[in-house]
């Protein structure tokens, strides 16, 4: 039989009020695997969104937006776009300018008005978690047909306010200020005649568009 061992001769024996340590031990064990868990599921996150914004990074002077891999940037958002209930309301496009996304006026404002409506609000959320990890600038435009609007001096005011609007929406929810430029260009570029009611509804719209620098 072994031999019995005192506890005050013992070098590494732990006293009774001291068993605490073991339980301690566990929860700071248990602790550092749930951090590391959700560790491991924010990167995921940002690896996800990395591919979309490394396509987008500077290219070098003189080369042109459109190249080789910047199509499927545009098949990328488009899906997106797609995926967060948007399909329906915008509509993208490549321009010299970078990547386009157009949105109906009314998908944000009612007529006339420069008050982002709750489908507005809920719209630009699910678009903003698409641009906001890219490392570009965005320009907002703010359009309108050629009808003068009511309450406001000219088109201009009112596509321009339209335009600030949506800026300091994306501001107030986390975009870096320094990189959003607002415009508005009132009734003088429209994508359509204003021959028809349709047309015009087509022609009020808001543009973000995704700078290819």
């Amino acid at each position: 039989m072994g031999q019995m061992i005192d506890e005050e001769e013992c070098e590494v024996c732990i006293p009774f009020d001291q068993e605490w340590i073991f339980t301690y031990g566990d929860l700071v064990t248990l602790l550092f695997c749930f951090f590391v868990l959700l560790f491991s599921m924010c990167v995921y996150e940002t690896e996800k969104f990395k591919s979309v914004a490394d396509s987008f990074k500077p290219l070098p002077a003189g080369t042109p937006f459109i190249s080789e891999g910047r199509d499927s940037v545009v098949e990328d958002i488009s899906k997106k776009v797609e995926e967060s209930e948007l399909g329906d309301d915008a509509d993208v496009n490549v321009e010299e300018k970078g990547v386009v996304v157009s949105f109906k006026a009314s998908t944000f404002f009612e007529e006339n008005s420069t008050d982002l409506n709750a489908k507005g609000v809920e719209e630009l959320k699910r678009f903003s978690k698409l641009i906001f990890l890219l490392p570009n600038r965005i320009q907002i435009e703010g359009h309108t047909d050629d009808a003068e609007p009511k309450n406001w001096s000219s088109n201009w005011e009112l596509s321009g306010a339209r335009s600030a609007k949506v800026a300091r929406f994306f501001v107030d929810n986390g975009m870096d200020p320094t990189k959003i430029i607002a415009k508005g260009f009132g009734s003088t570029r429209p994508k359509f005649s204003n021959d028809s009611p349709s047309k015009r509804k087509l022609n009020n719209r808001v543009e973000v568009i995704v700078i290819g620098e």
